[in-house]
């Protein structure tokens, strides 16, 4: 798996063997970051990292701040492995996603570029866009990703916010959510 694009492009990241984790697909990825457009100075929060590969690209096209959060020993061995090897800082956070984002939201934490890669067919998505809406950590502009199996289903709208980009890629469905105008 390697950096897509920006100052990091081409540099190849690792992942925890085993099927653990689930590497986002570097199409559904280009895609993301095509539809986000610039993602200069943003402040980025990666849920479900695995690997931290959302969050690094986030980094090598500019973003101004990562946090990583992801439940595994191994996983988050290998996001700050992979922050190594690119010569980048983050905040790396071992615990349930939900718990995190209680603490997050408690430190006053904002982020303009939210992405969540929660397991298939655990009914996380719901639970986690839910939580990031209704504990505020979105900026008024910012936007949320999330990466499901195609046939999950997915809130339309979470209070102000809905779908404004929901594409099938494979197994894999990307839908991001933004503010509504």
């Amino acid at each position: 798996m390697r950096i897509i694009a920006g100052r990091l492009r081409g540099r190849k990241l690792k992942a925890p063997r085993g099927l653990a984790t689930r590497p986002v697909l570097a199409r559904v990825r280009e895609a993301l970051f095509n539809v986000l457009g610039d993602v200069g100075e943003l402040r980025v929060l990666d849920l479900y990292a695995g690997t931290g590969a959302i969050g690094i690209e986030a980094l090598s096209r500019g973003a101004q701040s990562l946090v990583l959060v992801d439940n595994g020993y191994k996983q988050c061995r290998v996001i700050r492995e992979n922050l190594t090897i690119v010569g980048k800082d983050a905040v790396v956070i071992r615990s349930d996603v939900i718990r995190a984002l209680e603490k997050l939201r408690n430190d006053g934490r904002v982020f303009d570029f939210i992405f969540a890669d929660p397991p298939y067919k655990k009914g996380m998505a719901q639970k986690t866009i839910t939580s990031v809406f209704n504990k505020g950590l979105l900026s008024g502009s910012g936007v949320m990703a999330v990466t499901v199996r195609y046939d999950e289903e997915l809130p339309q709208r979470v209070d102000t916010y809905e779908i404004i980009f929901d594409r099938r890629y494979g197994d894999t469905r990307l839908a991001l959510y933004k503010m509504k105008q």
